[in-house]
């Protein structure tokens, strides 16, 4: 029986200081990578655009065969942030190239790459075995700066859909946090993989992980409306490391002498500036000050990189260190009861 194809669908900005290690890692199993690029100025694109000689291409496109997969980088052209819209184009990207072939669609992010082990499990078995319409959910491995421990946040994610070619199936709807694959919304075809993990390395380089919750903070309240203080409950400390890890498993990582690679070599972990604050710096002329100031985005280093002044009066600033002292206990009876008088009196 021949196997399916694995179409791996990835967007990027800026994600010079992972690309390598996804490239390194997915381009090993995949048969095609589609990378979405939305204005990159870190060297991403160069770096996809050295992988090996160009390959024939069409208008707009840059093709490389690097490993066992062909790579394309194509551009996203909005200068906005919208999900919804990225992986459309993605998952039609996917589907040309497919041309009518048995596929398999993956929604996978730059800093997030199939534990090493993946490959020998059970698991693997059945998502080369499925059938279209199969749905497949993973877990993630939260790896930490100190290259040695991982958390797991205990969720399932859908990024693995066995393409039925249906479309549109209506789910990836959001301009934020929207799905990346197209499965349909009332399938039943779900599968959980258990024997390996998606190791996500977003959380291990911790300048970034404080930069992403006021980006999505940011634009959360951009494009959502939501009210600036629910924006803090839902981002502060989301990203923060829980008390309790777990050692990282050795059968995890890609070392140069069992797969021809190593792992930690491919990521910068010590990124200084990350263009999520540039995305926010460069709107802040777009809205009122008064109501910005609301937003817990005026981190101390935020404040120094663009030398600017900390807007919020002395009450906001007491709120947002509120929120950030009691963050772990949220749940609390008597924070949720002061929460619900704060949500009257700091209006939007």
């Amino acid at each position: 029986m021949r196997q399916p194809i694995h179409i791996v669908m990835t967007p990027t900005r800026n994600e010079a200081w992972v690309i390598r290690a996804f490239l390194e890692s997915t381009t090993r199993w995949a048969d095609y990578v589609i990378i979405c690029d939305q204005f990159s100025t870190d060297g991403t694109r160069e770096i996809v655009k050295n992988l090996s000689p160009a390959l024939p291409s069409k208008e707009g496109e840059i093709v490389r065969k690097y490993n066992k997969a062909i790579v394309l980088l194509i551009d996203n052209p909005s200068t906005e942030f919208n999900e919804a819209e990225r992986q459309r184009v993605l998952v039609a990207k996917a589907r040309e190239v497919a041309a009518g072939r048995d596929t398999l669609l993956w929604g996978l992010d730059a800093d997030e790459i199939l534990a090493a082990n993946a490959f020998e499990t059970d698991d693997w078995q059945r998502i080369l075995h499925s059938k279209p319409g199969a749905v497949f959910w993973f877990e993630w491995a939260q790896l930490t700066h100190d290259k040695q421990h991982y958390y797991n946040p205990q969720a399932f994610y859908p990024w693995l859909f066995h393409d039925d070619g249906v479309e549109p199936h209506g789910n990836y709807v959001r301009q934020m946090h929207s799905m990346r694959i197209p499965y349909p919304l009332d399938e039943h075809d779900m599968s959980y993989v258990k024997d390996f993990r998606v190791l996500h390395l977003g959380p291990a380089p911790l300048n970034r992980v404080r930069a992403k919750e006021r980006f999505y903070m940011f634009v959360d309240w951009q494009v959502n409306h939501r009210p600036p203080y629910s924006l803090g409950r839902s981002y502060i400390g989301s990203n923060a490391y829980p008390k309790e890890l777990t050692d990282l498993p050795e059968e995890w990582i890609y070392r140069k002498e069992k797969d021809g690679w190593e792992l930690w070599e491919h990521v910068e972990l010590d990124e200084e500036h990350c263009w999520m604050d540039d995305y926010i710096y460069e709107r802040l002329d777009k809205y009122p000050m008064r109501t910005l100031a609301k937003l817990q985005i005026w981190a101390p280093e935020f404040l120094a990189y663009y030398h600017i002044r900390d807007p919020r009066p002395w009450y906001v600033r007491l709120v947002h260190r509120y929120i950030e002292v009691t963050q772990p206990h949220k749940q609390h009876l008597l924070v949720r009861a002061i929460d619900k008088f704060l949500r009257k009196w700091v209006k939007r």
